[in-house]
Order: C-alpha cells, then structure tokens, then sequence
C-alpha cells in the first residue's frame, strides 16, 4: 500500500492556498466566481471547476 501523502515523486510544485474559514473569498483567476480560498491570499486562486479544468488540459498536456 502507498501512503497518498508522499508526493516525492512530483516534480510540480502545486502547492494550495489555505482554505478560507469564511467569506470574504478569492475570485477565481479565469472565471471570476468566488473561490474556497481567503482573500486575503496573495497568488493564483481558482475555483474548484477551474482547478479541474486545469489539472485535466496540464495532465494531456505531454
């Protein structure tokens, strides 16, 4: 069994803004919705489709 936590084996660095324990929330960078994220974070933030999106075009991206 492989422990999901060790990600030594990405070369990515897709480190996550901290969760936001409520509003006021980031916008999303490409749609522009509210994110999970604080908006007080400075950096990229999306939203949870847009992240999905993203990871999806960057996987087949190869």
């Amino acid at each position: 069994m492989t422990d999901d936590s060790d990600n030594s084996y990405c070369l990515i660095d897709a480190s996550r803004p901290p969760k936001a324990d409520g509003p006021p929330y980031a916008e999303c960078v490409l749609c522009r919705e509210p994110t999970e994220y604080p908006e007080s974070y400075k950096g990229i933030t999306m939203c949870p489709a847009c992240e999905w999106l993203e990871a999806q075009r960057t996987a087949c991206s190869g």
